[in-house]
């Protein structure tokens, strides 16, 4: 059996693959299939995919 992976487990590895942009973030929220939605304080967000540990930028 597969361990579960927590949506908090994929924003630590966001902080951890990002470091400078983490800094900046003021939350995150789940955002499909092992993908969570990234707010950051100037108003941008960005989407990061667990599975292709990417993220994608997406302008306000």
């Amino acid at each position: 059996m597969s361990k579960k992976i927590t949506w908090y487990e994929i924003y630590q590895d966001f902080q951890r693959r990002f470091p400078r942009l983490s800094k900046d973030a003021a939350r995150y929220q789940p955002n499909g299939y092992l993908s969570i939605l990234v707010y950051f304080r100037d108003g941008t967000q960005l989407i990061y995919d667990y599975m292709e540990q990417r993220g994608r930028l997406i302008t306000a």
